[in-house]
């Protein structure tokens, strides 16, 4: 047996190793009593305008991440809301086989989301989030510039649909780890607000895409299927060019800088930056010293041994290591598909309201968009709950509400409009109480529970993920997550043709089962020091 490393025997290191880190971490919020120190209670409860100030600041200068991030959202989600034109241009007028193309680019993320998490793992966030915008840019653009007559459209089509998901696989995890390790110490008060960033690229983007494609379906169909379907793409231009315009000034992490610095490259290595983990307690070696369990500055012990000996302790943590790894993806897979699901029903929910409810495609568009200005709306109500209760119990709120009231609200707009599965668009008339009542309970009350849901799991699925590791687990996890997400319309569409016309909601709440579950259970083995927790550890 390898002798001890440190003043502690190696079994008892690697036992308790990630216990002692968050004890450690808990001990130095609680403890510090040094006027820089963190502070004991989340800022968003003892400074609620300060807390305000910041997150406005903190908005203010993420524009390079917000417009950049639109152009991720903004490329499915038009294709989502022109299936009805786009089928006729392509495919034949089939409602599945647009569907099908519309998941095309989330099989892609995974693959996307693990090479540019390489990337940023290794060469910065920077880079990953560049590499991203000019894959997205140009794949978007060129959808507007096929020609349908051609032999082999369908086949360049569905080849961009996958360059743009490699892009978005990889652009969706890295502005995430980005805006998680922006900062020093500080950026612990506002952590829900900054991944809130995505809700409100997203929101926008959905909104940008309905705009465009309302006014698109104002043009006589005719010259929808002619030109009018390039339309959104090309405008996809200029946001394109002036997103890596301004990505070009973007500057590299603090932490990947941090990890740089104490030659952490190598991908195994649990050493994080200064405020996620601690340098040598997690790989069970140190100065042989004991620490100072009351210390405010960041511990960065020396690590006084020889090569063999390090190398000897990283290769027997790395199972361990592994394991948390590969635990951390598959909780990030459960968790975040519903909430994908739910995030991307309302490109679905315009088909469904003309197909399921009767509603016409401009009545049912202006519904979607009701529900994206809602849920860019709610971004700061549900970050600061996130900031001052925590993201894990923020989401599990609005995961069981919306999963609870997702088919009663199907239900009670279906009934209000008078149409089945079996009546057309005809066998009502679109009366302002009907749309009123669609718009307040699609468009208002499932988005305000969804954004409680949806606006913090960006965090908890970074916090899962040692910095060294955080691109390519937080990016795989999320590109798998997007896959479920990604095929939400195809599986609504089929359950809602093979004869339920509510059954669409009841695959989002099913889905929402495990996801909800398996939050409980991270709450409770991380308060039982079962589950490592690299981002604020105090508030998870």
């Amino acid at each position: 047996m390898t002798a001890a490393v440190g003043s502690q025997p190696e079994e008892e290191e690697d036992q308790s190793c990630f216990r002692r880190e968050q004890d450690e971490q808990s001990v130095e919020y609680k403890n510090d009593d040094s006027p820089d120190s963190v502070r004991q209670f989340p800022l968003a409860v003892s400074d609620p305008v300060e807390y305000t100030r910041r997150v406005c600041a903190l908005y203010t200068s993420s524009g390079a991440a917000i417009l950049g991030n639109v152009l991720e959202w903004y490329d499915w989600t038009v294709s989502g809301y022109m299936q009805d034109i786009l089928r006729d241009v392509f495919l034949d007028g089939s409602q599945l086989g647009s569907w099908l193309v519309f998941a095309i680019p989330f099989g892609a993320r995974p693959l996307g989301s693990v090479l540019l998490g390489w990337v940023g793992d290794r060469y910065g966030r920077k880079v990953a989030l560049n590499a991203a915008i000019w894959g997205m840019a140009l794949a978007t653009v060129l959808q507007g510039c096929l020609l349908p007559a051609l032999p082999g459209a369908v086949a360049l089509l569905a080849i961009l649909r996958f360059c743009s998901g490699l892009s978005a696989g990889g652009e969706a995890a890295s502005v995430n780890t980005c805006m998680t390790e922006f900062g020093g110490r500080e950026r612990d008060y506002t952590l829900v607000a900054a991944v809130g960033v995505n809700n409100v690229s997203g929101s926008l983007a959905f909104l940008a895409a309905n705009v465009v494609v309302l006014l698109v379906h104002q043009l006589p169909r005719s010259q929808q299927l002619s030109y009018g379907w390039r339309i959104p793409f090309l405008l996809s231009a200029p946001v394109g060019l002036l997103s890596v315009l301004l990505r070009r000034g973007m500057p590299e992490t603090e932490a990947f800088l941090s990890l740089k610095s104490q030659g952490g490259s190598d991908s195994r290595s649990p050493v994080d930056d200064g405020s996620d983990d601690r340098d040598g307690s997690s790989l069970g070696i140190g100065s042989g010293e004991q620490e100072n369990p009351t210390a405010t500055t960041t511990k960065n012990p020396t690590i006084d041994v020889t090569g063999q000996l390090e190398t000897e302790a990283k290769a027997r943590l790395c199972a361990p290591t592994c394991f948390a790894d590969a635990r951390a993806i598959v909780l990030t897979v459960i968790v975040i598909s519903a909430i994908n699901s739910c995030n991307y029903f309302p490109v679905y929910l315009a088909s469904w309201l003309t197909s399921q409810a009767g509603f016409s495609a401009n009545t049912a568009l202006l519904i979607t968009a009701i529900s994206k200005v809602v849920q860019t709306l709610m971004t700061f109500p549900a970050s600061f709950a996130g900031d001052r209760l925590g993201a894990t119990r923020t989401m599990l709120v609005g995961g069981t509400a919306a999963c609870v009231f997702m088919v009663p609200a199907m239900l009670l707009v279906i009934h209000v409009a008078g149409a089945s599965v079996a009546e057309t668009a005809a066998a009502h008339s679109e009366s302002v109480r009907v749309v009123l009542v669609a718009a307040l309970v699609l468009g208002v009350f499932l988005p305000v529970l969804i954004s409680f849901y949806l606006v913090p799991s960006n965090l908890f699925m970074t916090s899962l993920f040692r910095t060294a590791f955080r691109g390519r687990g937080a990016g795989l996890g999320l590109g798998l997550a997007s896959v479920v997400g990604g095929l939400t319309p195809l599986i609504s569409a089929a359950l809602a043709e093979s004869g339920g016309d509510w059954l669409p909601g009841a695959f989002i709440s099913g889905l929402a089962g495990p996801s909800l579950a398996a939050l409980c259970w991270c709450r409770r083995a991380a308060a039982c020091g079962r589950l490592a927790v690299h981002q604020r550890p105090w508030l998870f």
